[in-house]
């Protein structure tokens, strides 16, 4: 359990740190170097969005940790693409749900969405200061 708690709570600083500088220094800096309401808001939106990819693959590794140390599985065999997939439902919060993780590995999930959650209202906080 103690692995576990320690491999969320690394992927979370990292994850919420390298999110909030990428929609704040290099949204602001990509975004003041352009010119028009649109070409700025649009550039924030793709700077979260690529941002919220990037997260997705931090989570994908943190599963494939808990995977390598034994710490759960997912209940269907999954490849690391599949991993990804569960990884970008979970952190959009969409949640389908066609793979699911067991033991430990729940905990990363749970953690994952409610990142997820915070950092989709930063982007969206974001955007909506440069329209």
């Amino acid at each position: 359990m103690f692995l576990s708690l320690l491999i969320v709570l690394v992927t979370l600083m990292v994850c919420v740190a390298l999110h909030l500088f990428n929609i704040s220094v290099i949204a602001d800096n990509v975004s003041g170097r352009l010119k028009g309401t649109w070409t700025k808001t649009l550039s924030v939106v793709v700077i979260a969005i690529l941002s919220q990819l990037l997260l997705a693959v931090i989570f994908t590794l943190a599963y494939e940790i808990g995977l390598y140390f034994e710490l759960g599985d997912f209940k269907q065999p999954a490849t690391s693409i599949d991993i990804f997939y569960f990884s970008l439902t979970t952190i959009t919060t969409l949640g389908l749900g066609s793979i699911e993780p067991d033991g430990h590995l729940r905990v990363i999930a749970g953690v994952e969405s409610a990142t997820g959650f915070l950092l989709i209202s930063c982007s969206a906080s974001k955007v909506f200061k440069h329209m």
